[in-house]
């Protein structure tokens, strides 16, 4: 589950936006199995013209797979993570020498402004407890070194600055719930305390030179936005007001002194761009799209103004206004609905580092706009597997609530399968997040090879389409986010799309409780559900809470209650699946990291000991490297190992078996 803040992250090219929480979310898993009682029998879907069989190995441990491309500042040199030996490794290229160096480290990271040093937040417990590392890329032979080595504690970059390779950091460890503001010199290499956070400072503002000139601070349900009377930062200056249910997120600073490009909702529905007066808050409204939420700005710090802006109303849509960005985008998408993500640019912004992503496949490319010409570095996984397998388009559909809502989602249909389809309602999780269009994401190309329809649902207070539809997800954990699932599988089988004696429901995190809501509460809706480091008990989660949430909690209240409260708590409880496990109708597959910080392992333990105690069939997986989710190969092998044979005695839809791979993810 992800505390949601008044922060979105988007993405601003020459700087890091200012979150009050950086998220980090991990997919991991070991493998301790319970017995599962097999569904009854059911017929397997008809295959006559199935595409071949995808092997797991191929989406979990592509040993030809690379990501995380990242062009060097000074354009130099590119960055990569990759295969080295059985792990993940990262990997430097000098593009002027093509000369390329490896370091065994598990995920990628940031250039440092010097285009020598790469920046790494990781943790090594999967517990969100992230440190900064810095790896030399000239002197190889040196491991990697943590800067903030302060047990128990969580610190991430809180940006980079345009003049100066030193870094802004952020870290709790003074006090678990609140971060203060560091300065790492890359001279002396020590920290400098900035700005000690006095409580209930959810985002510190820090300009291009290094120096913090504001705060928001939670006052009641409100951000106070403060500034400094002086460099001693004594004394703060009351500003402006933002709601804490509104959304208000700086990007970068303007040209104007005072001034900065922010993401906001304030007095609106939708995210928009606007130029905000950190005086007093008036803000000039400079670009949205009517349709919904903008989800990202591409920033020049050359012009020192934004040059597009991202929205994803089904597909994604670009607003671009700089031509030789807008050529770029035409030459990387042609006329296909293909998505594109930049992933950096060299501080004289003519490479780009992007990945193109289709239903197909995709690339990741390395484009020098000054020539309007293009690299491709490497294929995404998905396109060497549609080589020998077709894979599904993922289409957008829209369909009408029980109550007049307007609720959009994604339909992927298996090839070689007759209608009606045996169908895996797949959840997203957040619950304030959504799903989106082309998102490569491994498990849609799986469950469609394998014969399933999948169908991803926006339900009411995902994120994306405005405040209002948001909003209207307050206090319907288990009801009307609940039943827009249900809708959505009813009209797809008014339409002959879905069959509904072959349904199943699966997520994380929040959709892995949705899914258990499924079979708890519609019992005889779902034929099985799968429920990844999936929410059992509501009241447990809060009162479970890690310490850092503290100030995401007034919006996780506002939603699913306050369990300090007699007649909340009761009512949490009557919506908590735990609780409800005599209902359940149909076999259960509960899969949690041992070191989830957010979602406690005990909640799928008590769900599979209930579960047991009223006799109904549940494998529980435990995985003991993995906090909340899934993130080595080794894990998802086993995870999808286990969806793939849970689903065809389920569903009935194929499996390849065994893979000698997987006695490799147990081993190693």
């Amino acid at each position: 589950m992800t505390p949601l803040s008044t922060q979105t992250r988007h993405t601003a090219m020459c700087l890091t936006p200012f979150p009050i929480w950086t998220r980090f979310t991990r997919w991991g898993m070991t493998a301790l199995i319970a017995t599962l009682a097999a569904c009854a029998s059911v017929p397997t879907p008809s295959s006559n013209a199935a595409p071949a069989l995808i092997p797991v190995r191929d989406l979990m441990a592509d040993w030809n797979g690379s990501g995380a491309y990242q062009i060097s500042p000074d354009g130099q040199r590119l960055m990569w993570v990759a295969r080295l030996g059985l792990g993940p490794g990262l990997f430097v290229k000098n593009l002027k020498t093509a000369e390329v160096k490896s370091y065994k480290i598990s995920g990628g990271g940031v250039w440092a402004r010097d285009s020598r040093h790469i920046l790494l937040q990781m943790s090594d417990q999967a517990d969100e407890n992230t440190h900064v590392w810095m790896l030399d890329t000239d002197q190889p032979q040196l491991a990697a070194r943590d800067l903030t080595p302060f047990a128990g504690s969580r610190s991430y970059i809180l940006r980079t600055l345009p003049y100066s390779s030193d870094l802004i950091i952020a870290s709790n460890r003074r006090d678990p719930k609140f971060d203060d503001v560091y300065r790492y010199s890359m001279t002396t290499g020590k920290l400098k305390l900035l700005a000690t956070n006095p409580g209930h400072v959810g985002t510190w503002l820090v300009n291009d030179d290094g120096a913090v000139i504001g705060r928001a601070r939670l006052e009641d349900a409100t951000w106070v936005f403060e500034t400094p009377l002086d460099t001693a930062q004594q004394a703060w200056s009351r500003r402006f007001e933002v709601s804490y249910f509104d959304t208000l997120t700086p990007v970068a600073p303007s040209a104007t002194p005072g001034h900065w490009w922010a993401m906001s909702n304030r007095g609106r529905d939708k995210l928009v761009l606007v130029e905000i007066n950190l005086h007093d808050g008036a803000e000039r409204f400079e670009h949205a799209d009517a349709r919904v939420d903008l989800v990202g700005v591409i920033w020049s710090c050359l012009q020192n103004r934004p040059v597009a802006v991202v929205s994803d109303p089904d597909t994604q849509q670009w607003q671009v206004f700089d031509t030789a960005l807008a050529q770029a985008l035409q030459n990387l998408k042609g006329q296909t609905d293909a998505r594109v993500s930049i992933n950096n640019r060299s501080d004289d912004e003519r490479w780009m580092s992007a990945t193109v992503t289709r239903h197909n496949g995709g690339e990741h490319v390395l484009y020098d706009l000054q020539t309007q010409s293009f690299e491709v570095l490497a294929q995404l996984g998905s396109s060497r597997m549609n080589a020998t397998a077709p894979l599904a388009p993922q289409q957008p559909v829209t369909f009408k609530s029980g109550d007049g809502l307007d609720v959009h989602g994604y339909l992927s249909m298996p090839p070689g399968v007759a209608k009606p389809y045996p169908t895996v309602v797949y959840v997203h999780g957040g619950p304030w997040r959504r799903d989106v269009h082309q998102s490569n994401d491994p498990m849609l190309s799986f469950l469609t090879n394998r014969g399933y329809a999948v169908l991803q649902v926006n339900y009411r207070g995902s994120s994306g389409y405005g405040k209002a539809f948001m909003n209207a997800g307050q206090g319907e954990f288990a009801g009307k986010m609940h039943s827009d699932l249900i809708d959505a599988v009813d009209t797809l089988v008014a339409q002959g799309v879905v069959d509904p004696k072959r349904v199943a429901i699966s997520g994380a995190s929040y959709g892995g409780y949705a899914s258990l809501v499924g079979m708890t509460h519609t019992p005889g809706r779902f034929r099985c559900a799968i429920s990844h480091v999936g929410v059992t008990d509501l009241a447990a989660l809060l009162n479970d809470a890690p310490p850092y949430w503290e100030l995401g909690k007034p919006l996780w209240i506002r939603y699913v209650g306050n369990p300090a409260d007699p007649a909340q708590r009761a009512a949490m409880q009557e919506r908590s699946p735990l609780f409800k496990a005599d209902r359940v109708q149909g076999p259960i597959l509960l899969m949690h990291g041992e070191h989830d910080p957010r979602v406690k392992v005990s909640q799928s333990l008590q769900m599979a000991e209930a579960l047991r105690a009223n006799g109904k069939p549940v494998e529980l997986a435990l995985f003991d490297k993995a906090g909340h989710g899934f993130h080595r190969w080794q894990d998802n092998m086993v995870a999808y190992r286990k969806i793939e044979d849970f689903l065809a005695r389920c569903l009935g839809g194929r499996t390849g078996g065994f893979d000698f791979f997987e006695l490799g993810a147990k081993l190693f």
